[in-house]
């Protein structure tokens, strides 16, 4: 629980998720490779790869050399849905300094409402080489803005399906009497932040993120919400499961992605060439040939995990009529006979035999025919590398809120099948 916790709070943005498992992997002796260098990874070794600083593949290589052998792989995001600040944000209303922003994801809208947001994320400044400017993180460490409600009484419909304007009515409050609010006021506010000169900042990319700290609540404190289980409760749960998980023979891999919340499509999505590349690099580092690579492949087996949506007790007509997922009853596979997740019924097969043998709950769960559930990386990765899988994670509610739910049993039974899936 305290690895979840910790990612939960130190994972504001992208790049600081990453910057986590990092720090996890290093302290359980990873060592780290880079992608624009040559390596030699060792038989037994443990080893991490960050191509970019919002995107991480770990891998540890088996005690004995094969040049054709079983990789076993999962994969998760990094990224959350959000507010991204806009280029030129500040902005005047009624006497108030406000921030304009961007939604990033497919939030729910209303959930951030009266919420304390923190600001985190990259500040580009100046280097000795233009091509070479200096990265600096930053992430605010107090409440910046909020996003004020308005009154019932000004609104008298908002309990009757108010539809809420992203431009006009998301707009963050940072703060009142705001006469000195003028273009590049911020970029002199990051600049006192950073103790730098206004005029060294070329650029940023920075978010708000709910401030909130995660809880245990329930009568048996049985249940976990705060900001970010989808998806960081899978990140936790993959660094958990991947060191516990080593096997003696054979290759264990994860990656962590970002920008599945917005598709995929980029450098560091998973809908690129990206995990290709690095796997290429790796088999080609041992001596394997493309076609050793792609027997390999043939042989392997990957899971894509992410939040699952659990059945609702208040909305019990929006989840299947057989098949749905209760939260606190166990990890669960995400089936879809439309292709919709990497799921297949033999990597379904292995999964409930390995549910079986280590005694771990597990559920399986279909979308309704008339509700769309969301998307995964599963089957973009399946499609750059064909290979056995299956889509995964945890049963949860108010999926893309501000703040999520889950049970504390179903990490557990998600960080079990994982384990069990590597060590076997």
């Amino acid at each position: 629980m305290d690895t979840l916790f910790e990612c939960l709070k130190q994972g504001t943005t992208p790049e600081r998720v990453v910057g986590f498992a990092k720090d996890y992997l290093k302290k359980e002796g990873f060592e780290e490779l880079y992608y624009d260098k040559l390596f030699a990874p060792k038989s037994g070794g443990r080893y991490y790869i960050s191509p970019f600083p919002d995107v991480l593949f770990a891998f540890t290589m088996g005690q004995k050399r094969a040049y054709i052998q079983s990789v076993r792989m999962a994969f998760a995001h990094v990224d959350q849905p959000c507010f991204k600040l806009k280029s030129r944000p500040e902005y005047k209303s009624m006497e108030c300094a406000m921030l304009n922003v961007e939604v990033y994801g497919g939030m729910m809208d209303h959930t951030w409402f009266d919420r304390p947001l923190g600001v985190a994320g990259t500040v580009m400044m100046k280097g000795e080489d233009v091509f070479c400017p200096k990265a600096v993180s930053y992430d605010s460490g107090r409440p910046l803005a909020v996003i004020p409600g308005i009154a019932i009484h000004m609104q008298r419909d908002a309990n009757n399906g108010w539809k809420i304007d992203r431009q006009k009515e998301l707009m963050p409050v940072a703060a009142v009497g705001g006469a000195q609010w003028t273009e590049g006021s911020f970029v002199h506010f990051l600049a006192k932040e950073l103790e730098v000169d206004a005029s060294e900042i070329l650029s940023y990319d920075l978010n708000l993120y709910n401030y909130d700290a995660p809880q245990l609540v329930g009568i048996e404190q049985d249940l976990v919400c705060g900001p970010r289980l989808d998806n960081l409760a899978s990140v936790s749960a993959l660094l958990e499961s991947f060191v516990e998980g080593e096997r003696s023979n054979g290759m264990n891999f994860i990656g962590l992605f970002n920008h599945e919340e917005v598709g995929s499509f980029s450098k560091s999505g998973a809908d690129s060439e990206l995990l290709t590349g690095v796997l290429e690099q790796i088999f080609e580092s041992i001596g394997c040939t493309k076609n050793m690579m792609r027997a390999s492949m043939a042989k392997s087996y990957y899971l894509s995990v992410d939040g699952a949506h659990g059945a609702h007790p208040n909305y019990i007509d929006r989840c299947d009529t057989t098949t749905r997922a209760y939260v606190g009853q166990g990890a669960t596979i995400k089936a879809s006979g439309t292709c919709k997740y990497a799921s297949d019924c033999k990597m379904e097969a292995i999964l409930a035999g390995l549910a079986e043998k280590y005694d771990v709950p597990l559920q399986i769960i279909n979308d309704r025919n008339n509700i769309r559930g969301g998307t995964t990386l599963g089957p973009m990765i399946g499609s750059h590398i064909p290979m056995v899988g299956c889509d995964i994670g945890i049963p949860m509610w108010a999926m893309h809120s501000a703040r999520e739910t889950m049970a504390l049993s179903d990490y557990e039974a998600l960080c079990q099948i994982i384990t069990a899936f590597f060590v076997n």
